[in-house]
């Protein structure tokens, strides 16, 4: 069981973590649609932690008094620093949320409504693409070799997705969880650093543990889509997610499931895709074997934290 920071006594109703790497120029755009939120402010609370950033969130987060800001002295991956939030946060519900996202006003109240159900362990969002109305994102769904794919992606939205619905995991840039579910399965894991399957493994998880994870399309968020990584087709991006995706195999498939799952399925995906991606898998399976249980890089520890600038009493 990964360690889960207690939380501070005098909670509020939720806490939006908030992770800045490379995204300093979208993150007033989403403080700015959270001040928007129909949740009254005092019920919640927005921490934003800059992973050591090479672009510095401090200037921005001075514009918005009642945000606090959390400094690392290094790049802990996207588990780390939303663990370093955990830490901070105070409230019944945990919402992660991309820097590079954009709320519409009611994307908060939904998220918690759909939260108070007992049986719903995670809730995830539509996402759109920003200014259209073109899908990110409509819940998404495991293949037996570990691949993740988002439900609608590049669909036009049409009302096709419009329905609440279980589905195997939903994406990190804006995901909602209750403190009482991580406090009984965990958070994100620091062995996916630096990205990539860590939401994915969580869910898997809550799950697993009995609870549901619910797809929630009146929650609405745009989001400017691989910002911080560089593009989703990039050798880069292809490495790093292969990886993840391997360690996330790995770490959570008997076996047996290896054998009778994972196999044939990789064997018919890696017909289909290029020479070029095939040799990145085959990179892949040995590396992140070597690294699916390293934590270290991605776990918070004692003197990680340059700066905690919390936001003013009865903000």
């Amino acid at each position: 069981m990964l360690r889960v920071p207690q939380r501070r006594t005098e909670s509020v109703r939720a806490s939006i973590l908030i992770v800045e790497y490379r995204t300093r120029d979208y993150l007033a755009e989403c403080l700015s649609a959270l001040e928007r939120s129909e949740v009254p402010r005092h019920e919640f609370e927005v921490i934003v932690v800059d992973n050591a950033s090479p672009t510095p969130a401090a200037k921005v987060v001075r514009r918005f008094e009642r945000v606090r800001l959390v400094q690392s002295r290094r790049n802990l991956g996207f588990a780390g620093g939303n663990l370093l939030g955990l830490e901070r946060a105070r409230g019944e519900a945990v919402l992660l949320l991309n820097p590079d996202a954009v709320p519409a006003p009611r994307w908060l109240p939904e998220m918690l409504r759909l939260l108070r159900d007992p049986t719903v362990g995670v809730v995830g969002c539509k996402i759109l693409h920003p200014g259209t109305r073109v899908l990110q994102h409509a819940g998404g769904v495991l293949f037996p070799n570990g691949r993740s794919e988002h439900l609608g992606r590049g669909q036009d939205d049409v009302g096709q997705f419009d329905r609440e619905q279980d589905v195997s995991y939903v994406c990190g840039a804006g995901l909602g969880i209750r403190r009482d579910v991580i406090d009984r399965v965990g958070f994100l894991s620091p062995a996916y650093h630096p990205a990539y399957y860590e939401e994915t493994e969580l869910c898997l998880r809550v799950r697993r543990a009995g609870y549901r994870v619910v797809y929630n399309p009146h929650a609405v968020l745009e989001h400017h889509e691989s910002v911080a990584s560089g593009g989703s087709r990039t050798s880069a991006f292809l490495e790093r997610y292969h990886e993840g995706r391997m360690r996330f195999v790995y770490r959570n498939f008997s076996p047996a499931e290896l054998l009778r799952q994972f196999l044939p399925s990789e064997l018919a995906f890696l017909a289909r895709v290029s020479g070029a991606e095939r040799r990145i898998c085959a990179k892949s399976y040995a590396r992140a074997l070597l690294s699916a249980w390293r934590v270290r890089a991605g776990t918070p520890a004692r003197g990680d934290v340059a700066g905690d600038t919390e936001a003013p009493p009865g903000a």
